[in-house]
């Protein structure tokens, strides 16, 4: 009996270390730890969502991937540098991406009016919708809650009001996420990582589109 107390309490006591270890880590990055979801899963799938891109033309993903795989990527917004780095990089790739016959789409919780002059500006010709009430983060599980300290951080350094800054005036961002979905909608490949800086890199999306 005592050693298994001595057990339990040793577990205990090792959840909240880890506990307190990834608070201190997700901190860092703006999480509220008890806020963070914790993303679908290889296989989950895919909840369908529809949305209106900057051309104006509605997307919806069941519609999509009748023609072929559909990369869906989140990110924070057009005020954060490692974000417009990723869309960047894909950009410049998505010859190699629409070569293997997938669509791409990402999804952001900023505004549509400073999302489309964003992609405007940026010439980003893939399309990008503007979740406007957070439903399709919420059921990707990729939401969080912004820390007070990140938020002043972010006003501070970016000059970004991250609340005011989104459509549903809500200080929640997704973890920048990227999921491939297959014909079947299913999820074929993932990449979720609350540090925002780890994004899956155009070389990576290529290598799991083809190995299917």
């Amino acid at each position: 009996m005592k050693v298994l107390l001595k057990f339990i309490l040793l577990s205990l006591l090792f959840t909240y270390s880890t506990y307190a270890q990834e608070k201190d880590i997700y901190a860092k990055y703006g999480i509220e730890v008890e806020t963070l979801q914790p993303g679908l899963e290889v296989g989950d799938i895919a909840p369908d969502f529809t949305g209106v891109d900057q051309d104006g033309n509605t997307f919806t993903l069941s519609e999509a991937i009748k023609e072929g795989p559909v990369v869906v990527n989140f990110f924070r917004g057009s005020w954060c540098p490692s974000c417009y780095k990723h869309l960047k990089s894909i950009r410049d790739s998505l010859d190699y991406i629409y070569a293997t016959g997938a669509k791409i789409i990402m999804v952001s919780p900023e505004e549509k009016e400073s999302l489309d002059a964003f992609a405007k500006k940026k010439n980003f010709t893939f399309p990008m919708i503007s979740d406007v009430d957070m439903s399709i983060m919420n059921n990707y599980k990729v939401t969080f809650e912004v820390t007070e300290k990140y938020q002043k951080k972010i006003k501070t350094f970016l000059f970004t009001d991250i609340a005011a800054n989104n459509a549903i005036h809500q200080a929640s961002l997704p973890v920048p996420a990227t999921y491939i979905i297959g014909k079947d909608q299913k999820i074929i490949a993932k990449q979720y990582n609350p540090q925002y800086s780890v994004r899956m890199s155009p070389t990576a999306i290529v290598q799991a589109l083809t190995s299917e």
